[in-house]
């Protein structure tokens, strides 16, 4: 597959039709940097918070299924953009097992 050991999809592992930053001659030079400072912001969160599905919305489907059930709890629609289909209901509690930087 072209996903295959790729940390982050491009504009030509995905023929162009990922182009969040723009492409070819007129890309945007701080894409690159957008993307790291989205990776390291998230891994300061993940190492704050704890998250786990809401059992609240569990669906007959296994949420570790592919999301193209329609009764998937989390579900996946595409546009210009992919989103989930019912939301994604977490339950987020702050870790206290780290200490406060």
């Amino acid at each position: 597959s072209k996903w295959e050991n790729k940390l982050y999809p491009n504009e030509i592992s995905a023929d162009f039709a990922y182009l969040p930053f723009g492409g070819g001659a007129r890309k945007c030079v701080g894409d690159d940097f957008a993307l790291m400072e989205a990776t390291v912001t998230l891994a300061m969160v993940l190492r704050r918070f704890d998250f786990e599905f809401d059992p609240s919305k569990k669906t007959k489907v296994d949420i570790m299924e592919h999301p193209e059930d329609l009764d998937h709890p989390v579900g996946m629609k595409t546009g210009a953009t992919i989103h989930t289909r019912n939301g994604l209901h977490m339950l987020i509690k702050r870790r206290t097992d780290i200490e406060s930087s």
